[in-house]
């Protein structure tokens, strides 16, 4: 049983760390990027069309523009395209992009290990406090929703995207980070903190995009199935949710808070009892199979973005050199 943990364990932190690795390096190079644009420097580097991957808010206009006018986000289409995979990744195979391939699902998962190490366990927060706080990412993503899908028509949104905003809200992203406040400190600080004590605290209570998933999740096929014939009432797929999931006593697992991650079905003595499977009789997705396929879709959207000419963004070097000095005052 160990062997096969330890096989689960490095199959899907393997795939956490690729993705972990391609967004620092993309993180690296468009730091280089506007070091380059801020120097008025010879043009060597070009700017990473992943980035758009921290700019949520503008892929869901970006989303809203296209339904509204058929018009594919040129600014930053990346962001829309990674949106629409995770979107397609959670209608297949429950929540996994929280599990397999966000980042901040990776580094939450690693400051819980750290609590773990340091405290012998996590802290589990009451079961009335940890309804009502769960409640906090689904009003977050209502108010989001509400404000773009219905608060804001297609022209609305269709401007957004090409507003001067929109074009330099990469690099206001980037400012933030580097010059936090003591606002910000803290309350980056008080998330790490709690992320360390609480497993999962950030992605469990706080962010709306995993809510969007979790709802979305619904229509997944593929769920985790528990024979009730051969369970021993172990307990074992339980403890090891992440999520805090009672397996042991559901047949199929329905909850939003599924993330596909696999622990139970790993953690579970007895062979087949737990499986990740769709209905009809098709067979149950393996570890490698599930591992194969998110990386496959992923590959697959961004391959035909790039074929399409709907990766790149269209902003040239003199865009952002020409509204790189007005970065202060657009938007206030």
């Amino acid at each position: 049983m160990f062997a096969k943990l330890r096989k689960h364990v490095s199959v899907r932190h393997a795939v956490q760390i690729l993705f972990a690795i391609v967004v620092v390096y993309i993180g690296l190079v468009f730091v280089l990027f506007i070091d380059q644009v801020t120097n008025n420097s010879f043009p060597v580097i070009s700017r990473p069309a992943g980035v758009e991957a921290f700019l949520p808010i503008s892929a869901l206009v970006g989303l809203k523009a296209w339904l509204a006018t058929g018009i594919f986000d040129s600014i930053h289409p990346a962001g829309l395209v990674i949106f629409l995979a995770a979107i397609t990744v959670s209608a297949l195979f429950k929540r996994a992009f929280c599990s397999w391939i966000c980042p901040i699902g990776t580094l939450s998962e690693g400051l819980a290990r750290i609590g773990k190490r340091l405290f012998g366990r996590n802290f589990l927060i009451p079961n009335w406090l940890d309804y009502l706080l769960r409640s906090v990412k689904y009003i977050i993503l209502l108010f989001f929703f509400w404000a773009i899908f219905f608060g804001m028509s297609g022209a609305d949104a269709a401007a957004f995207v090409q507003s001067p905003y929109n074009m330099v809200s990469d690099i206001k992203m980037l400012k933030f980070m580097q010059q936090l406040t003591g606002v910000g400190m803290t309350v980056i600080g008080l998330l790490l903190v709690c992320s360390i004590l609480y497993e999962n605290f950030w992605c469990r209570y706080f962010c709306p995009y995993g809510g969007l998933l979790g709802l979305l999740s619904v229509l997944s096929p593929f769920k985790i199935i528990r024979n009730q014939k051969s369970c021993i009432q172990c307990g074992k797929c339980t403890k090891s949710c992440p999520n805090h999931i009672l397996v042991e006593q559901t047949n199929r697992v329905w909850s939003l808070e599924c993330t596909g991650c696999l622990n139970c079905v790993h953690q579970c003595p007895v062979n087949e009892t737990l499986s990740f499977k769709a209905p009809m009789g098709l067979p149950s997705l393996s570890l490698k199979n599930l591992a194969f396929s998110l990386l496959g879709i992923w590959a697959v959207l961004i391959t035909i973005a790039k074929i399409t000419g709907h990766w790149e963004t269209n902003m040239t070097m003199e865009m952002y050199k020409r509204l790189l000095p007005l970065l202060d005052q657009i938007g206030h």
